[in-house]
């Protein structure tokens, strides 16, 4: 009897196996990933899930995206640095650019609401051969970027305007590289390696270290050059520094010069801080002399001490100061992405009067925080 029994339960067992083998491949949409009407071989599809139908197509959108690049960086990742402003950021960050690209033709295929998890689910598929045939159309636009900069390049003898060509280059390069990358991952082959931009990283680092220094001058309103002064001037030179610039002593092709001076305000105003009325006129000048533009101001500053009045002031220059400057420089030198011409600089701070630029009475203003 016990045998019998076994016997009927094993070919039962074997009866089973095959549907539930099949129904384990076949699958649910909803658990797979996948479905008939939309082939691996010609689609690309993900899951997503929300509390609505349209936040689930959402979340699926986006993890199409994440597949796309964790493919990408998974298999063409190099890591790369640079000290100069143009070039001072990684392979990864380049990667990290998002496009509108890997959703291209995006369709919503499936929608369901999942009621052992209480929200829906949704899946999502972009067609392989549409995806291929847009990033190839913002890779052919690069191209003709990278062509027409190469002509205006070769028509020109200034190094500021090679300068913002080379660095032109070097962005439709990089980006053109992303989309080869992302090729390469939606159709299963390798990426081209034909945007390569060593030579003209190489040559933007060149021209800077040749034509394009900074000497930077800051003296006091009477001409001399005191301890704030020259805190003042290294903070600059640190700022300058970090865009990747180089600063010299004196005679640089690029000047920023100007005066910085302090005066207390009296000693009632404050039962706690030391307060100092700060004043600051700077200008940043070409190669040619010619004055590019101009930041002039004054403000309030406050420490505990003169000390530490003093290092909060040589900060609020460098930065608040400065940093319209340096930010004109680099727009000059580098041309944001999008923007056809080289940009303006400021005259002069916003909302300040002429009279702000020469203090009434200058002696005040030439003892030092500690005097």
């Amino acid at each position: 009897m016990a045998r019998w029994i076994f016997s009927r339960a094993f070919m039962m067992l074997c009866l089973f196996l095959p549907t539930a083998v099949t129904a384990q491949a076949d699958g649910k949409w909803y658990v797979t990933g996948r479905a008939s009407d939309v082939p691996q071989s010609r689609y690309l599809t993900a899951l997503g899930y929300g509390s609505t139908l349209a936040r689930a197509q959402k979340d699926a959108a986006r993890n199409l995206a994440d597949q796309i690049d964790s493919d990408i960086r998974s298999k063409y990742e190099q890591r790369t640095s640079r000290q100069n402003m143009s070039v001072s950021r990684s392979t990864r960050d380049a990667l990290s650019v998002r496009t509108h690209a890997k959703l291209y033709g995006l369709k919503n295929i499936r929608g369901k609401f999942l009621s052992s998890q209480g929200s829906y689910v949704a899946l999502v598929a972009v067609k392989k051969s549409d995806l291929l045939r847009y990033i190839r159309g913002r890779i052919d636009s690069d191209r003709k970027k990278i062509a027409s900069l190469h002509s205006d390049l070769e028509n020109t003898s200034n190094p500021m305007r090679q300068i913002h060509d080379l660095s032109g280059i070097v962005r439709a390069k990089e980006e053109a590289a992303f989309f080869d990358r992302e090729a390469a991952s939606v159709s299963g082959g390798r990426p081209s390696g034909r945007f390569d931009a060593q030579r003209e990283i190489n040559r933007i680092e060149s021209l800077l270290s040749r034509d394009m220094t900074v000497s930077v001058e800051v003296k006091n309103d009477c001409g001399r050059v005191d301890p704030f002064a020259r805190h003042v001037r290294e903070a600059i030179e640190q700022r300058v520094t970090r865009m990747g610039l180089l600063v010299v002593p004196s005679g640089g092709r690029i000047r920023i010069s100007g005066h910085v001076s302090a005066s207390p305000l009296p000693p009632g105003f404050s039962r706690r801080y030391r307060y100092y009325v700060l004043r600051y006129a700077f200008s940043l000048s070409s190669p040619d002399g010619t004055v590019w533009g101009s930041v002039v101001h004054q403000r309030k500053v406050a420490g505990l001490d003169p000390a530490q009045a003093e290092l909060m002031a040589s900060r609020t220059v460098s930065d608040k100061g400065v940093d319209p400057l340096l930010e004109g420089l680099k727009s000059r030198l580098f041309l944001e992405k999008g923007d056809p011409r080289f940009v303006s600089f400021p005259s002069q701070a916003k909302g300040l009067t002429q009279e702000t630029k020469t203090p009434a009475s200058p002696e005040r203003f030439c003892q030092d925080f500690g005097q």
